[in-house]
């Protein structure tokens, strides 16, 4: 199996390409090692954000969609989920899910096995990730493992399926990268 060329931060000085220069191996591994940095770091990120007392909607869960839908513009891999939640609420538990689409087909089905959730016990100001374990928190964890894969024009949202009494300022942010 072949390995990857490390990912490396160098820059090509001029003397490297300057006319009549050969191309030596060592500027080989430069080119190698930046665009490997570069695919390794280069993606984007997709914010849903539920913003006011949302732990005032008792009784009207769930509620789909409750941040629009986003599109995916081109074959793509979710590899990271982060959860916040600003204000702590007085009881309860505030679970999102985020779901996707094929367009033009089928029904909206979970990107995770277990949703993150947030509970009154977790402090305000919290924010976790996939993998992370903390009190009053459950990290979310992807369907099928880390990436996720999603096709071009599959649509995303994201459903509060509970929440917390008196809890505001929520919401998850997607981070993927073409494949």
């Amino acid at each position: 199996m072949a390995t990857l060329v490390p990912d490396l931060r160098k820059f090509i000085v001029g003397l490297e390409v300057k006319n009549a220069a050969s191309v030596s191996e060592a500027t080989w591994r430069k080119i190698a090692g930046m665009i490997n940095f570069l695919g390794h770091r280069a993606h984007q990120e997709k914010n849903f954000m539920i913003n006011g007392n949302y732990g005032m909607l008792q009784g009207l869960y769930p509620i789909n969609a409750i941040d629009g839908l986003a599109f995916f513009e081109f074959d793509a891999e979710i590899f990271n989920v982060w959860v916040y939640n600003i204000v702590a609420g007085t009881a309860g538990i505030t679970e999102l899910d985020l779901k996707v689409k094929p367009k033009l087909s089928g029904a909206f089905t979970s990107i995770f096995s277990t949703t993150p959730k947030i509970g009154s016990t977790a402090p305000s100001d919290t924010f976790f990730e996939i993998g992370d374990v903390a009190t009053g928190i459950t990290a979310p964890v992807l369907n099928g493992g880390v990436p996720y894969l999603v096709n071009k024009g599959d649509a995303i949202r994201l459903d509060l399926i509970s929440a917390m009494n008196e809890a505001e300022h929520c919401g998850v942010v997607i981070h993927f990268r073409p494949r």
